[in-house]
């Protein structure tokens, strides 16, 4: 559609379209975080500044190249207020849109499955059925085909070096597989592989596989509402990306803030969120100057990402303990 108009008005409602959706997403964020997984915390100004401000560069870079992220993050948030509402198809269907626009959310349908929200599914499924199947009116079935061929090779080609060692193309430097190489695995491995990245991942699959069912087991509340928001946010950590793409780690970057202000909880938190958070979202260039390249060579922002999920994650198990019992399908 915006291909038929011109360019400045279409990068305007472009930018109209993302700065609406910062701006209701944060309120939604905000409510979410607040109702849901702080049982009721008040309102208050001084949240919402600070996770704008932690966000804000990574805004920026979304606004400057006008992609779809914001957006995207926007109607997650909208269609995980379905799920907890109890509207499971209406949910599921803007789920199903959400996968259309970026098959890497397909990481959530695991979740869903060890949840048992089949409704969801189908209703997901028939969305991306719908999506899939809708160009071939305009374009013909095999035209159609030829093109998520197309698109589906190119995601995998752009996928295909998912550690960072060395180099001036830093695109990889910020997924957990760089940084777990880098770090650790360099010493016994030797130069990265993809079969490496495999392994890596398989271990995050089993890990968060686990965290769900001993939450089912112990029937912590709002526990899926967690869970998703966690997989969210984990997308930019496991899959190669631009730096705005961690906009979708800004529920927990909220949560985090929450538990900061107006005081820590609880009281250490701090010493491990503040430099979690710098990293994140601390890479203003213009005012950091070289070091700014040294954040990005080390990839401090993949460090911080990651970090704030396990630290999010730590805080809000020890928050729900939740007791042995039945499982809770929520």
């Amino acid at each position: 559609l915006f291909a038929l108009l011109p360019y400045s008005i279409a990068a305007s409602i472009q930018y109209l379209l993302i700065t609406l959706a910062f701006l209701d997403g944060i309120r939604r964020i905000d409510r979410l975080v607040r109702e849901r997984l702080l049982h009721g915390k008040a309102r208050a100004y001084l949240p919402l500044f600070l996770i704008a401000l932690a966000v804000v560069v990574h805004l920026h870079r979304e606004l400057h190249l006008g992609n779809i992220n914001m957006m995207l993050l926007w109607l997650l948030i909208v269609a995980v207020e379905q799920l907890d509402r109890g509207r499971f198809d209406r949910g599921g269907l803007l789920l199903g849109a959400a996968i259309l626009a970026k098959p890497h959310f397909l990481v959530l349908f695991p979740l869903l499955v060890l949840r048992g929200q089949w409704r969801t599914l189908r209703s997901s499924a028939f969305a991306l059925l719908i999506g899939v199947l809708l160009p071939a009116l305009l374009l013909g079935w095999n035209a159609n085909i030829a093109v998520h061929v197309e698109w589906l090779g190119e995601m995998a080609r752009h996928n295909a070096a998912l550690i960072y060692t060395a180099g001036d193309d830093h695109r990889a430097v910020n997924t957990i597989y760089s940084f777990l190489h880098r770090a650790v695995l360099d010493r016994f491995l030797g130069a990265p592989s993809s079969g490496e990245a495999y392994v890596i991942l398989g271990f995050i699959i089993l890990a968060f596989g686990a965290f769900v069912l001993m939450n089912r087991l112990r029937k912590r509340t709002d526990a899926f509402l967690f869970e998703f928001l966690l997989l969210v946010g984990l997308v930019p950590s496991i899959t190669l990306t631009d730096t705005e793409h961690f906009l979708f780690a800004m529920p927990l970057v909220a949560y985090l803030i929450h538990r900061l202000v107006p005081k820590a909880d609880p009281h250490w938190l701090a010493f491990l969120a503040v430099p979690f958070l710098f990293g994140y979202g601390g890479n203003f260039e213009d005012a950091l100057g070289s070091f700014s390249d040294v954040l990005v060579r080390y990839g401090a922002l993949g460090i911080g990402s990651f970090g704030i999920l396990l630290l999010t994650t730590c805080v809000w198990l020890r928050s729900n303990p939740g007791d042995l019992g039945v499982s809770n399908q929520r």
